[in-house]
């Protein structure tokens, strides 16, 4: 019985990967913890931030304790082609790291990369910081994805954060969250319609609250990159 109730938990752990691994897959992917050395303007770059978890356990402890597989994310997203730009951070403050993510775009911007070229995505407390980018940056071209980023007890530290860089939020914005994640609620109360922005949203009823965006589940990723893209989503 023991051994049958192993190659069951095997299986379905085989499954699983298997959904997650299941777009396709490129040989060479490219992934930096910072803005590469060498800048092409033609390719597509996306930033990606981690929830709080791996702050506090990093990434294998995020792995052990919640089953939060941040790099799998970040792999997905460079099978897609994007070349993806993604710190494994220890605590951070959400203001300074918009900034730094602000630095980073602005060196690819001078480098020669259109603006449409370039994605901020955050899930979680990387979340949070996306939102913030969208004032920090203030592109009206660049594209924003808020995964789970809206959440009740950052409400303060986001008004506060917009305060500080004296812009309104600007850019092309997906939010998306699962509709039984208790712990966020809609971004849209921090992109109202003004120039320079275009805010969409998506709401999952996914039965999984956070734990949506602990994995790259094609529900999500797939609308992420369309939006990365500029392509339509419905």
């Amino acid at each position: 019985m023991i051994r049958r109730s192993i190659v069951l938990l095997v299986l379905a752990t085989m499954v699983g990967v298997a959904a997650c691994a299941s777009m396709s897959v490129h040989p060479h992917r490219e992934i930096f913890d910072d803005v590469p050395a060498k800048i092409d303007p033609g390719a597509r770059y996306l930033f990606h931030m981690h929830g709080w978890v791996v702050e506090r356990y990093g990434p294998a402890g995020a792995v052990s304790v919640d089953r939060y597989y941040w790099r799998w994310t970040v792999e997905a997203f460079a099978d897609r082609e994007f070349v993806v730009i993604s710190e494994a951070r220890a605590s951070t403050d959400v203001q300074a790291y918009a900034l730094t993510v602000a630095r980073q775009v602005a060196r690819l911007r001078a480098a020669g990369v259109p603006s449409d070229h370039i994605t901020v995505t955050g899930m979680s407390k990387g979340g949070v910081i996306t939102v913030l980018t969208t004032a920090a940056i203030a592109d009206p071209n660049v594209r924003f994805v808020v995964l789970a980023g809206c959440a009740h007890l950052w409400d303060n530290g986001i008004r506060t954060g917009f305060q500080a860089f004296g812009r309104a939020p600007q850019g092309r914005v997906l939010s998306m969250y699962d509709r039984y994640d208790s712990d966020v609620w809609s971004c849209s109360r921090y992109f109202r319609n003004s120039p320079g922005l275009t805010f969409k949203e998506m709401i999952f009823d996914a039965g999984r609250g956070h734990a949506l965006f602990y994995t790259p589940d094609r529900l999500w990723v797939d609308p992420a990159v369309a939006w990365a893209l500029g392509r339509e989503i419905d």
